[in-house]
């Protein structure tokens, strides 16, 4: 009898243990389920697509979100990439790099190397790349021409940070390392020409700016300005990062935006060493994808809370829809629990008469 109550009492704990198998916004972010594709364009007349050297340049951006494009100026004239680059009357060769949504950066560099270096050398996306698998996420910060809000930015960017770090205990998920936070200054600005530009910012700002980061180099919401920064929108956008992928948040805010970023293949055995699953496991990404497939409700009412601290993310700002974290498991997903806590009674059923038989 007291073998048949272990049973039990393990059936039990396996169905509280698959109620609480949900993965957070930060883990879907990992996921490649969804990603913004770069173009690199090299439009030469002078260049071989098919040379060795390219094929070294494909398998080096193959661990990266951004394709290669060798393109002839005559050959290849009817090229959609060739097209935009002769329109805008620059001189070839060309180096352009061509975001998702068909924006433009000119590269000014008279050899492939250089364009190639600026592409990825940034030393924010280097520490980015390096931090981002193992903390909560990274907030940058530039922060503009007014000099008199820069010590108060700093507050309250810090004040936020803080915030977070003492709901994280609270989320769904642990996570070791708090946000770290990122600042961009007038005299680094240059350097980051590619970030800024992937980011929408063509300028140096006159007023504080700021991002959110998680996941694979991706972008929570949008861009934050100053007022937004005095009126709490970072602490909100942190907060959906440890939220449950099943709260009902918009796919969009689930998988952000991405900027360029390289993302070695030994970067996921750090990813399963911090996740304690691999992320890039086809039954993983299956699963994922299945929850992002669930329609969701931009209108959900309720608030978004980690223990005894509640957060109405509608009062801030209204193009963010409020969430609920339900401790009940989703309608949607009960089918899939009722199987499996079947297959877990029959199984204890079994063991039961096993034990019961052997000890007769």
């Amino acid at each position: 009898m007291r073998k048949f109550i272990f049973v039990v009492c393990l059936f039990l704990l396996s169905i509280n243990i698959l109620e609480a198998c949900r993965f957070t916004v930060r883990e879907i972010g990992y996921s490649t389920l969804s990603r913004d594709m770069y173009s690199l364009v090299v439009l030469d007349e002078n260049v071989n697509a098919t040379d060795v050297y390219w094929n070294s340049v494909h398998r080096k951006l193959h661990e990266s979100n951004i394709r290669l494009s060798v393109l002839n100026p005559f050959a290849d004239r009817q090229h959609p990439f060739a097209k935009q680059i002769i329109a805008s009357n620059i001189s070839l060769p060309a180096y352009v790099l061509i975001a998702p949504n068909g924006r433009m950066l000119i590269l000014n560099h008279n050899k492939f190397e250089l364009a190639l270096k600026e592409v990825f050398d940034s030393p924010i996306r280097k520490n980015l790349y390096e931090d981002i698998p193992s903390v909560f996420s990274v907030l940058l910060w530039v922060d503009g021409e007014d000099e008199t809000v820069h010590k108060s930015t700093a507050r309250i960017i810090s004040e936020s940070v803080s915030q977070i770090e003492n709901m994280m205990p609270h989320m769904p998920k642990e996570v070791k390392k708090g946000p770290l936070t990122y600042r961009i200054t007038k005299e680094i600005y240059s350097k980051e020409r590619v970030l800024m530009w992937a980011l929408g910012l063509d300028e140096f700002p006159k007023r504080p700016v700021a991002f959110v980061f998680y996941g694979r180099g991706r972008i929570m919401g949008d861009v934050a300005s100053f007022s937004e920064i005095k009126n709490g929108k970072l602490y909100k956008l942190m907060s959906m990062i440890g939220a449950d992928c099943e709260c009902g948040l918009d796919r969009k805010w689930m998988l952000g935006n991405q900027i360029p970023l390289l993302w070695a293949a030994d970067t996921r055995q750090i990813l399963v060493d911090e996740l304690n699953f691999d992320v890039d496991n086809p039954m993983i990404l299956a699963e994922m994808s299945r929850i992002l497939a669930k329609e969701t409700d931009a209108n959900v009412a309720g608030d978004i809370g980690f223990g005894p601290e509640e957060i109405n993310l509608d009062e801030a700002f209204d193009e963010i829809p409020e969430l609920t974290f339900d401790e009940n498991i989703k309608e949607s997903n009960a089918w899939m629990f009722y199987l499996m806590g079947l297959v877990l009674f029959i199984l204890s059923i079994g063991l039961f008469l096993f034990f019961r038989n052997k000890s007769q």
